[in-house]
């Protein structure tokens, strides 16, 4: 009798792994009917439409490259990822004129990491990367320069603060880093001396 149970509760659970094995395949191979791409795809484009609207070409590129590599946009948007790269390009230049060195900088440098893959859109781009960079440099050029001038006035927090915003999009500069470190030394032995004599 336990002989039979135990036959049967095996052809129950085997019965259960097939329905289930069955149903994942199922699940698995489904995709989407033309009909929902063609509606995903417009919610899509209707989200990136308004964060462009609002000047937010970043998280609109972000969106486009769902799944996928920055430069790689969603078929069928690559008009709308054109868009977004110049838009970062012009707001850059727009930050760039007013002076503002630290988001000019982070627009140029967003602008270059989301620099499309396929040549035939590079010829509607505002511009290429060579000149991407070279506005990089010059706005890590001039926050470095700011950042020194703030140092020698003695305003330390000021200095560091440049030095951080040009930090946040060229990573790898070292005498922004090192003049950050030297600066915040100098800072903390400041405040120090400074509550030792309240």
């Amino acid at each position: 009798m336990r002989g039979a149970v135990r036959i049967f509760l095996l052809l129950l659970a085997l019965a259960e792994l097939g329905g289930c094995s069955g149903h994942k395949r199922a699940v698995m191979t489904a995709e989407p009917l033309p009909a929902q791409k063609d509606q995903q795809q417009l919610l899509l484009r209707n989200k990136v439409t308004s964060l462009m609207g609002k000047g937010n070409y970043r998280r609109a590129i972000e969106l486009m490259c769902r799944n996928k590599h920055p430069g790689s946009p969603a078929a069928g948007l690559e008009q709308e990822y054109v868009a977004a790269v110049n838009g970062l390009v012009a707001a850059g230049e727009e930050y760039f004129t007013h002076g503002d060195y630290a988001t000019a900088g982070r627009s140029f440098k967003w602008a270059i990491d989301s620099y499309p893959a396929d040549p035939a859109l590079w010829e509607r781009l505002r511009w290429e990367p060579k000149q991407l960079k070279a506005h990089l440099e010059i706005c890590s050029n001039r926050l470095m320069e700011e950042g020194l001038q703030e140092y020698r006035r003695g305003n330390l927090e000021s200095a560091i603060r440049k030095w951080k915003g040009l930090i946040a999009f060229n990573a790898g500069h070292r005498e922004a880093k090192k003049a950050i470190a030297t600066a915040t030394v100098q800072l903390r032995a400041l405040k120090t001396m400074e509550n030792q004599q309240q």
